[in-house]
């Protein structure tokens, strides 16, 4: 390229420019999903990764909520997850508590594949520091927890 003519070095910037884009987009791919909703799903407490037996003796869910998403406070296999999967064994009884993290006015859901409420498991929508659904039952056709408000606050619940 000649240093005195400029059409040909903005041409070499327009080349360099698009292949470092293009090797940007690729390098930044990972193992997350954006669920139908926008929702970020990670694969650490995903799928195959996930070992039922350390559910076994867990009978209480704690998450954190924002409008962004749902974050796993406990038990400690979902701490730091975004919109984690959790794992119930049919039959069993189990406690959802959430905490507002944004004062925003949310609630707790849990849905089957149609998107229905399965058994009037919800709880109002408010702005409070903290709720919980009690009692929760487990059966087969749960597949969703959810604030319904906020789509992109949704995890899969997986029944053993």
């Amino acid at each position: 390229m000649s240093r005195n003519n400029p059409l040909s070095r903005r041409t070499a910037l327009k080349l360099t420019g698009a292949a470092a884009a293009t090797a940007l987009v690729a390098g930044c791919s990972d193992d997350d999903t954006d669920d139908e909703n926008g929702a970020e799903n990670g694969d650490e407490n995903g799928g195959d990764d996930i070992d039922p037996s350390e559910w076994e003796d867990v009978d209480t869910i704690e998450l954190d909520g924002a409008t962004g998403g749902w974050e796993g406070v406990a038990p400690d296999m979902i701490a730091g997850e975004q919109n984690p999967t959790i794992v119930l064994f049919e039959g069993q009884e189990y406690d959802f508590t959430w905490y507002n993290q944004d004062s925003g006015t949310h609630n707790i859901e849990i849905w089957d594949e149609d998107e229905e409420i399965v058994d009037d498991y919800a709880t109002d929508q408010v702005n409070d520091d903290e709720q919980t659904l009690e009692g929760v039952v487990a059966s087969e056709e749960m597949a969703y927890y959810r604030c319904e408000p906020h789509g992109q606050m949704q995890g899969e619940i997986q029944i053993e």
